[in-house]
């Protein structure tokens, strides 16, 4: 059962919401305007923005680097970018590995928001690297030819360094069921994973071997959405890529491409032109609340997103094999997971087999986008003017994504894939889902303290808006900020 805490949480009568008052004890309905003055940087197109912003490299041509999502990692010489300063972290043994931290350099130049949003003890974070800063004169020259703009690091006063002091504290005093101090999954998580990978097998050959029909194909599609769920929630653990491997690319996902561009370009620049999500269903559901929708797309499409989400993972999955084709992917052997499963169904049953299956992966892209979906095109989180206006980056995420399910414990989530706790996952990526319920009530104590709205809607009521919103532009001809705190 989803019990919400009744000091936290109030509903006054008449509104679907949940909007945390910073002004008193109880919960408010929305305000009925929320136009804020609005700072901007770029809303054009996702690889425009990228190739617009991108300053002179030092010793690599632009062409040096590696395409993903349209965008280009671009190596920037040798040294990162953390609140406008400027470090060589090459001799650096970085504890989440070597790949990770190359990566935060080179995606967009600027690696600031990575290294906020992984770092839970920011303050010896903060002085662990100080011995790898540049000197002033080079320090200068580089910020002279860099044109991104730079965030800052935020004060010890801010809403986000104040969350993560106190999550921080909670895990700490919660310890471990592994050893894992970024607040790992517990038992409960890892238990519950193979016994859905174990059901995921035996369901695959059930409905390969012995009943291929519809239920069974629309059951397995089910129970691929449970497992995505689970590598969705491991891409951000290092100790547990492994089993994102197991858990996305079995489905026909790639989980390569979802480490490099949902943990350090979604995350970051959630609701943004440099946001790869923000153009994933273009040209038909439009997300982008600052541009205009044809007729097809205003009257049509949004009323009939399932039929696109049903296709989802079969483009997705074609998207990145041309990718790999062009060069612009790494090639891994999880990528024959997929092909193999839809080959073995057609050599043993034909054509018959091969629309059984598209079903199956058809029930998973409904199920498992529209939530994804969701998570981000709610009303509240397509306000750029509100989004714009602020300073932190974790405020940020505050005001891009939406919650519903408030409370519901992490047995009760499964039925939304965990994304009911998205605020959480956005703001703390490396924390696993099993601590989002706690962590939840501590955002909402410390928006309140800061005066931020933390806005949590019905699943229906959130559904709903979400369709209103790919055929209505909330934003129009607004432009997006993608560096708050710069």
């Amino acid at each position: 059962m989803c019990k919400p805490d009744k000091t936290l949480l109030r509903k006054r009568r008449g509104h679907d919401k949940i909007c945390y008052d910073s002004e008193s004890d109880s919960l408010s309905p929305p305000p009925s305007d929320l136009s804020i003055a609005s700072t901007s940087s770029s809303s054009s197109a996702l690889t425009s923005a990228s190739k617009s912003i991108t300053a002179p490299t030092q010793t690599n041509k632009l062409g040096d680097g590696r395409w993903s999502s349209g965008v280009l990692f671009h190596p920037e010489g040798r040294y990162w970018r953390i609140g406008g300063q400027w470090y060589d972290f090459t001799n650096f043994k970085h504890p989440g590995g070597e790949n990770i931290l190359y990566l935060a350099r080179d995606r967009f130049d600027d690696a600031t928001y990575a290294f906020e949003a992984h770092h839970l003890n920011f303050k010896r974070a903060r002085a662990r690297i100080l011995k790898y800063r540049l000197s002033a004169p080079l320090q200068k020259e580089l910020n002279d030819s860099h044109r991104v703009p730079a965030p800052k690091l935020l004060p010890d006063s801010s809403f986000y360094s104040s969350v993560r002091v106190r999550v921080d504290k909670y895990l700490n005093e919660k310890g471990s069921s592994y050893g894992d101090s970024y607040g790992g999954p517990d038992h409960r998580c890892i238990r519950l994973f193979w016994t859905i990978f174990t059901l995921w097998i035996l369901s695959l050959l059930n409905f390969l071997l012995l009943n291929t029909t519809i239920p069974s194909a629309v059951g397995h599609g089910i129970i691929s959405a449970w497992l995505g769920a689970f590598g969705h929630n491991f891409v951000h653990q290092p100790k547990y890529r492994w089993m994102a491997n197991l858990s996305l690319d079995t489905v026909g996902f790639s989980s390569e491409a979802w480490f490099r561009e949902h943990v350090l370009q979604h995350h970051m620049y959630t609701n943004t032109p440099l946001d790869n999500h923000f153009k994933g269903t273009d040209p038909f559901l439009i997300t982008d609340p600052t541009v205009e929708r044809n007729w097809f797309q205003t009257w049509i499409v949004p009323y009939f997103n399932w039929v696109v989400l049903f296709f989802g993972v079969w483009g997705n999955y074609s998207f990145h094999t041309v990718e790999l084709l062009q060069g612009h992917e790494v090639f891994k052997c999880w990528k024959l997971l997929f092909p193999t499963i839809v080959g073995l169904f057609v050599v043993n049953h034909g054509i018959r087999g091969f629309f059984l299956f598209a079903l199956n992966v058809g029930t998973l892209g409904i199920y498992y986008f529209t939530i994804a979906l969701m998570n981000h095109n709610a009303e509240s989180c397509l306000n750029v003017n509100r989004r714009n206006a602020q300073n932190d980056w974790g405020a940020a995420q505050i005001v891009s994504c939406a919650d519903w399910g408030v409370q519901c414990g992490f047995f009760s989530s499964m039925r939304y894939l965990w994304l009911n706790y998205h605020v959480v996952h956005h703001l703390f990526p490396l924390i696993d889902q099993t601590h989002h319920v706690d962590i939840q009530l501590i955002i909402m104590e410390e928006c309140k303290r800061h005066g931020l709205q933390y806005e949590a809607g019905s699943f229906w009521n959130i559904y709903r808006e979400m369709v209103s919103s790919f055929g209505t532009p909330l934003s129009l001809w607004k432009e997006i900020n993608s560096y708050n705190g710069s």
